[in-house]
């Protein structure tokens, strides 16, 4: 059983029982965009932890808290499949994130789950011309936030 050792963690756990979920934001820095990512959703609903990767943190807060909410009313975001409602009018692709990507980006989520055994889906949005990472004409500037660590569906 998790037991808490500083605020952090007992912040974490309060979140997770009272909220459904907690939301851990990591700052950009030289080799990675920022990305944010949730804790518990897995323990509560049985439903993938979800990362996000390369937008604001107060975009992403607001998008998880609302997948959360979709979630806890029977949603679920799947892999390999491409979903709306996420984000405005642009649709968004899940996909499942292999394990050996969770060390780099999902510390707490391993340390709430005391291990890797916890699924965890990328929900990869377009630019606002509807491009994804994918597609062969997707903006050389915009590489660096829309990184993936999922791989692309077949059909691109």
């Amino acid at each position: 059983m998790r037991t808490a050792k500083d605020d952090a963690e007992r912040k974490a756990l309060s979140d997770v029982k009272t909220h459904g979920l907690h939301i851990v934001h990591v700052m950009e820095d030289t080799g990675n965009p920022a990305f944010s990512y949730t804790v518990g959703l897995f323990e509560n609903y049985l439903h993938p932890e979800i990362i996000i990767i390369g937008l604001k943190h107060e975009l992403s807060h607001v998008l998880l808290n609302n997948m959360a909410y979709d979630i806890k009313n029977g949603k679920n975001y799947t892999s390999k499949e491409f979903h709306e409602g996420v984000l405005d009018d642009f649709v968004c692709y899940f996909g499942e994130v292999p394990t050996s990507d969770y060390q780099n980006y999902v510390g707490w989520a391993n340390w709430f789950y005391e291990g890797y055994d916890f699924p965890l889906v990328q929900c990869v949005y377009p630019t606002v011309k509807g491009k994804f990472p994918w597609d062969v004409d997707f903006p050389e500037d915009a590489r660096f936030f829309c990184k993936m660590l999922i791989k692309s569906p077949k059909e691109h």
